[in-house]
């Protein structure tokens, strides 16, 4: 579950070149910007409940960030992704299904532009055979696991404002992502009611482009509190606490 270019003269326009090609500057992301906690969502399939998740943010005694998600129901997975306060990525674990059919699908260490671990994948049907991960990344990636708290940590939003910056998946590698804000709403959703920003956000994977929308408080701390993803399934906010 559960991406950018520039916000007016909030951020740098000027592009520089790096092992990578020429690319826009890293947005100003600050994981402080975001609210501290654990938050309750259901998911929607065509309006009815398929299941739950509950997404933790809280700081570690190192310094970094640690976003966890446990999903329940149609999309049964948990993950994990460690990133700096500016979300450069530390580590991330993936695991599919729940309790005996739980299986990891990878776990990845970055450092000093590389991302290395393994993943695994199915074959016809054969059992899960695990794979190598050793490549460079991006200067700007983020972890994929958390793009959608990326989005959330700029310093403001301007409408029609659009930034961008790279995701990392095994499955994929490495993605440009941009993201646009759409605009402004009052959003109602089972946890209250909302003055958010609409952030329509739009990943070039290897496999065809695909396109969110998450709606976020537009304030500091910002949560996520509801989004739409390419399948069609929505998550909802039910519950925020500490």
């Amino acid at each position: 579950m559960p991406r950018i270019r520039s916000f007016g003269a909030v951020l740098l326009l000027a592009a520089f070149a790096s092992g990578t090609g020429a690319q826009d500057p890293r947005p100003d992301f600050d994981a402080g910007r975001l609210r501290a906690g654990v938050f309750r969502y259901r998911t929607l399939i065509e309006g009815k409940e398929a299941g739950e998740s509950r997404i933790s943010v809280r700081r570690s005694d190192s310094g970094d960030f640690v976003f966890s998600n446990v999903v329940e129901g149609a999309f049964g997975q948990s993950w994990e992704s460690v990133a700096s306060r500016g979300f450069l990525p530390v580590s991330a674990k993936l695991t599919m299904g729940e309790g005996k059919d739980a299986r990891a699908v990878f776990e990845l260490t970055y450092r000093n532009g590389r991302v290395a671990g393994f993943a695994s994948s199915r074959k016809d049907g054969k059992a899960p055979e695990q794979t190598p991960v050793d490549e460079r990344v991006a200067d700007d990636t983020v972890d994929q696991r958390i793009d959608w708290a990326a989005v959330m940590a700029v310093p403001d939003y301007a409408s029609g404002g659009s930034f961008a910056f790279h995701v990392y998946d095994p499955g994929t590698g490495n993605s440009r992502i941009t993201v646009r804000v759409a605009g402004f709403e009052t959003t109602s959703v089972p946890a209250g009611s909302y003055e958010t920003a609409r952030i329509e956000y739009r990943i070039e994977k290897s496999r065809g482009t695909e396109t969110y929308v998450a709606l976020v408080r537009k304030e500091i701390p910002r949560v996520l509190l509801k989004e739409t993803f390419p399948n069609g399934a929505v998550t909802e906010l039910v519950e925020e606490g500490d």
